[in-house]
């Protein structure tokens, strides 16, 4: 099963800043274009649901957009009609086109010029677009679109390298069937969350579960119904916990979660709910299955794997031979 991507395309990248996108050197790239083009403004601007904000504004003071202004999904820019036709625009007088009356950039701020290129995300959604404006009609040739689309090649190359190395980082802490935490993801997130009730001194719980007779599923079904069996699960344990506990697979059928707990009922409660939940949950094209669950009181001052420890010699002590 292919990861999602791993970057949120619904996110702005000024909120979200990583070292491997240096947005300093963005910046000269902008800056460059509007250099190149004698232009008095150059952007790059990014598109989202909520809307159309500039992520890069040349540093001119010819320049009345800053950095980090966002324009509604609705406004009738010339950004807007690049990310809708995924397609290279070029208006070289807009004065003179009735369709852009509406457009701020023009009967607002004086614009006449646009040309601009859209940028995009390594999955092919619209990042946005790298554009150039001038208050003056322009007659840009041929050399000028191969320019910008050049530079626009390197701001795209810096998002695929962002996408694959945070695409690298997930693999080593998913599991690729079920994504949910393999061991490793699930003991760093488990240490944070003990470091947390620490500090907020609350308690937590781990609960261990083991498919019955899975390799029988293998055995009878086929490796790929218990691969869709192992998927099901993930799925319904999703159902069960809250955002804040964690859970994972530990590999094979054998899965657990983190969850915080208030009073000891908790314990039962939670194992029933996680029972019901698969009941419910499975596929009606999935062979039944059941679960074993054990279940153990978390000392925070213990390693995570010791704690895994105490609740996996638990679920054996219930699991039918």
């Amino acid at each position: 099963m292919p990861l999602k991507p791993a970057i949120d395309p619904e996110q702005w990248i000024l909120d979200s800043p990583n070292d491997l996108i240096s947005l300093t050197k963005w910046q000269r790239t902008v800056n460059l274009l509007a250099k190149l083009f004698d232009a008095p403004a150059g952007f790059l601007v990014q598109h989202t649901s909520s809307g159309y904000q500039v992520a890069i504004a040349s540093e001119q003071q010819t320049n009345p957009y800053n950095a980090g202004m966002v324009v509604e999904p609705e406004a009738n820019i010339f950004c807007r009609k690049i990310v809708e036709t995924r397609q290279s625009l070029y208006v070289a007088n807009a004065t003179i086109d009735p369709c852009w009356d509406s457009n701020p950039e023009v009967h607002k701020d004086g614009f006449r010029s646009y040309l601009g290129v859209p940028v995009f995300w390594p999955n092919g959604k619209a990042f946005g677009t790298f554009c150039v404006l001038d208050y003056r009609e322009t007659n840009y040739d041929d050399t000028y679109f191969e320019l910008i689309e050049q530079l626009r090649d390197i701001l795209e190359a810096d998002l695929s390298l962002l996408e694959l190395y945070l695409q690298m980082q997930k693999l080593a802490v998913t599991d690729p069937l079920t994504e949910l935490n393999n061991r490793r993801g699930f003991s760093s997130l488990a240490q944070q969350r003990i470091l947390l009730a620490k500090r907020m001194g609350s308690r937590l719980g781990v609960f261990y579960l083991d498919i019955d007779k899975f390799k029988q599923i293998n055995d009878t079904h086929g490796h790929a119904v218990g691969d869709n069996v192992l998927i099901d699960m993930a799925k319904a344990m999703r159902h069960c916990v809250r955002s804040s506990d964690v859970i994972g697979r530990m590999g094979g059928d054998e899965f657990v979660a983190l969850v915080l707990i208030e009073q000891d009922s908790d314990f039962e409660a939670i194992a029933t709910r996680f029972t019901e939940q698969f009941a419910q949950y499975s596929e009606s094209d999935l062979p039944l299955y059941t679960v074993t669950i054990g279940y153990a009181d978390v000392d925070l001052t213990m390693e995570v794997e010791n704690i895994l420890a105490l609740a996996d010699q638990d679920m054996y002590q219930h699991k039918t031979p």
